[in-house]
């Protein structure tokens, strides 16, 4: 099967493709914007011309044979309206979103790490929709940032001061039953996040493969 693959950066986007022909699958590239800052702008202020741009470059994708198309972006699949352009383009679009959407009931404690705020109150309205649930939504653009440049994820932890993050999260009375990977960068820093805490890691790549 080909697929066109979406999301944010040029970054993201070779992760999504890595993920899929790490799995078989054909791939088309169609990075949206140059970098997280210019992404996040866009997502913030220009909605319309995001839609556009994705819209423009899903044509192009049909064109060349895409069968289907995988956004492997948290905030640019909330930034827009999926399911209207699904129907537009007649074509079947794979997010994350679902992920979210159906997430089991017995996850009532949630941290949601996303790339930004926008991003995170989305995941946040999406996990809470049809079952209340105590979450910490945190957006981090500077998280984002490291991971585009390559830094070692050993290197991020002590750069942004992780450890201390997670030692918050750590403490919270209660305990905690999930964190949530709401940016698909994140992936970058998940076994390095395991060090970090005995909290479950919940990763929506595979769910999102499934789909496919």
């Amino acid at each position: 099967m080909k697929v066109g693959v979406f999301a944010g950066t040029h970054e993201d986007t070779r992760m999504g493709v890595d993920l899929l022909e790490g799995r078989g699958f054909e791939t088309l590239s169609y990075p949206i914007s140059k970098n997280p800052k210019d992404q996040s702008l866009l997502q913030y202020y220009s909605r319309e011309e995001l839609t556009r741009l994705v819209e423009e470059k899903i044509v192009d994708a049909k064109a060349k044979g895409a069968e289907k198309i995988f956004i492997y972006c948290n905030s640019l699949s909330a930034s827009i309206d999926i399911d209207d352009l699904s129907r537009r383009q007649e074509i079947q679009i794979i997010t994350p979103l679902d992920f979210y959407k159906e997430l089991d009931s017995s996850y009532k404690k949630l941290i949601i790490l996303a790339a930004n705020s926008k991003s995170a109150y989305g995941v946040d309205a999406l996990v809470c929709a049809k079952n209340f649930r105590d979450t910490i939504s945190l957006g981090i653009l500077s998280l984002v940032e490291e991971i585009e440049k390559k830094t070692p994820p050993e290197e991020i932890v002590k750069k942004l001061g992780l450890r201390d993050l997670f030692n918050f999260f750590n403490k919270m009375e209660d305990g905690q039953d999930g964190i949530i990977l709401a940016c698909t960068h994140f992936p970058y820093m998940k076994e390095e996040f395991k060090k970090l805490t005995d909290i479950e890691i919940l990763d929506p790549a595979e769910d999102m493969i499934d789909r496919l």
